[in-house]
């Protein structure tokens, strides 16, 4: 009798024991999972998410006939756990998969910003004391100054000519994030020099090196970098007002360690444009490319069908030709709240960690490879194990690449 309760007792403890499991397993693929998906035009039936192999999407009935007759192009299905437990609906689009050429190249980033960003403040030297009217007068480091006395200004020169305009009282229009504020600042007349100034200083353009993921020959467009172009000093988002690609040819790398990651070294080819940049995102930048390179295209890889396990990543750490290296993606995270922290993915081929020692500042942007399908790029670096980092979905950088229009002035294939 006493065998028999401790064998009941031990079921019992065991079906309570894997109803908490599954409890946990639902509440952490609720969170952790999106609720968009897009998919493939023309594939009706359930699918897997390549990461979560216990994790499938399943179409009711209703759905399924809807789709199949081509009368829905967006719809709802349902998350199941080990296909039969109900998790949360999600909602999927189909779309006709891109086909991109993936890079790999090195190019240069030449950018001028849209108003001028004040990247740090500075004493004025005036004829009792020192001062900074800008940091008096509420402006911070970030801020975006737009006019200054109801002038436009886009460089550092012209913001410093339109404080003179009237420096008795000076209106400065700036942009702080989403908001719009309007600041009246009294200037320093300057003992040294005689010029009114304001204290501040900006940015008004910048320039580097990275590396462009794919082209898209259907708008002439390319998507390359796979983060933001960010002020070395305040960290935050440059406005773009206009910019433009140039090739670059790599120099040579300065081999990173942990602790201290490395860097490519490289020269702008021309000073000729082959490129434009329209938009600096936080997946990257966007642009039209002057000429589209005659190679083969991939499809893009929807992040459901990305896994965890072995890729490639092309990029060039010499001269202007890229190479195939090989990598481990290690982790996918398809509800991340970074917009680029995606995978994270680990440098596994000796040659270029003989080369470079890992993840290096401007292979930023390195398209990777995955079972035939450009499945995403490199973002970041790990800094204290520069052999691993992040990396951002393809299908997060095409959402932005495939809004912007064709433009005639790019167009023809080279």
């Amino acid at each position: 009798m006493k065998i028999l309760k401790k064998f009941l007792f031990g079921i019992y403890f065991c079906l309570i024991s894997l109803t908490v499991v599954l409890f946990l397993q639902i509440g952490f693929y609720s969170v952790s999972l999106p609720d968009n998906f897009y998919r493939t035009e023309n594939d009706f039936d359930s699918f897997g998410l390549g990461a979560y192999p216990a994790v499938t999407v399943k179409n009711t009935a209703a759905e399924s006939l809807a789709v199949s007759a081509g009368v829905k192009k967006s719809y709802e299905m349902t998350l199941m756990l080990y296909g039969i437990i109900p998790i949360k609906n999600v909602t999927v689009k189909q779309i006709k998969t891109p086909e991109l050429i993936p890079s790999g190249e090195a190019f240069g980033l030449k950018m001028m910003t849209d108003g001028v960003m004040v990247t740090d403040y500075g004493s004025v030297e005036g004829a009792a004391r020192f001062r900074s009217p800008a940091k008096e007068g509420g402006i911070l480091t970030g801020d975006v100054i737009i006019s200054v006395n109801g002038i436009k200004t886009e460089t550092a020169a012209g913001l410093s000519e339109a404080v003179q305009k009237n420096a008795q009282k000076t209106e400065v229009v700036l942009l702080r994030g989403e908001e719009k504020l309007t600041l009246y600042l009294t200037p320093e007349k300057s003992v040294s020099d005689g010029i009114y100034k304001l204290g501040i200083w900006t940015r008004d353009s910048c320039a580097g090196i990275g590396t462009l993921t794919y082209y898209d020959r259907k708008n002439c467009s390319y998507g390359g970098l796979g983060h933001s172009v960010c002020d070395a000093d305040t960290g935050a988002l440059l406005p773009l007002s206009y910019g433009e690609t140039v090739p670059v040819c790599v120099n040579s790398v300065v081999k990173g360690v942990n602790g201290r990651p490395g860097e490519l070294c490289g020269t702008f080819m021309s000073a000729s444009a082959n490129g434009s940049i329209l938009l600096n995102t936080d997946c990257g930048v966007f642009g039209h490319s002057a000429s589209i390179p005659d190679r083969r295209e991939l499809p893009m890889a929807f992040k459901q069908e990305i896994e965890i396990g072995k890729a490639s990543i092309l990029t060039t750490v010499n001269g202007m030709t890229p190479e195939s290296y090989d990598i481990v993606i290690e982790k996918v995270d398809y509800n991340s709240s970074s917009a680029v922290k995606n995978m994270v993915i680990r440098i596994e081929d000796e040659k270029l960690l003989q080369k470079t020692g890992g993840i290096v500042q401007g292979m930023s942007g390195s398209p990777i490879i995955q079972n035939g399908k450009l499945v995403g790029a490199v973002t970041h670096v790990f800094v204290n194990d520069i052999s691993r980092g992040y990396a951002v979905f393809a299908e997060n950088m095409y959402e932005i690449s495939s809004r912007l229009q064709t433009e005639e002035n790019y167009g023809a294939a080279a």
